[in-house]
């Protein structure tokens, strides 16, 4: 009995710590650093925009890549679901109100992606 009341108390508590996660994303983000672990260039280039809104689908812009669809937020990870093509998950190092950072793997190469929230 124990274990199912700790069960649910864990699962309340981490729905609730999705809800406020979705509010903190939506709304549009810059990438201010994009960092290959392996190296120290900053690969923003002004060139990544990520849109999340609340219906929960986003837009957004990596390189010469735009791509539209829905994700969701799980366990501490956000995955996206671009149209057309596969999910994909990212782990959320930080999501406040004004900064959002992943961890995520491009080709087996592990990356960390800082954004800030757009006045």
């Amino acid at each position: 009995m124990k274990k199912v009341i700790l069960l649910a108390v864990v699962l309340l508590s981490m729905s609730c710590n999705d809800s406020e996660r979705y509010k903190d994303i939506v709304g549009e983000w810059e990438c201010v650093n994009w960092i290959s672990v392996g190296s120290s260039e900053n690969k923003c280039d002004d060139n990544v925009y990520f849109k999340f809104n609340q219906d929960k689908t986003y837009a957004s812009k990596i390189g010469g890549d735009d791509a539209t669809g829905v994700f969701k937020i799980a366990n501490g990870l956000l995955y996206s679901t671009p149209e057309d093509r596969m999910e994909i998950a990212v782990e959320i190092n930080v999501l406040n109100p004004d900064t959002l950072q992943f961890t995520m793997s491009r080709s087996g190469n592990k990356e960390v992606l800082t954004l800030l929230k757009k006045d």
